[in-house]
């Protein structure tokens, strides 16, 4: 709902799943680094295109929500 209330304002919205990450939380044994589990959110804040806004994501690709 927030996706398309923002969308004519130029404004995407969308969510990311950074995966395991090996953080506190995630533990030594996850599968991810922590610049791994980053880089899907700094790639839609950054570079990602804004017909994008409303999906959801992992590693730069669309996943069911």
């Amino acid at each position: 709902m927030l996706a398309a209330a923002l969308r004519d304002h130029g404004i995407a919205v969308n969510s990311m799943c950074p995966g395991w990450v090996r953080t506190d939380m995630g533990g030594p044994d996850a599968t991810r680094s922590v610049e791994e589990g980053a880089d899907t959110a700094v790639w839609l804040a950054d570079e990602a295109a804004q017909e994008l806004t409303g999906k959801f994501f992992r590693s730069r690709a669309e996943i069911d929500w």
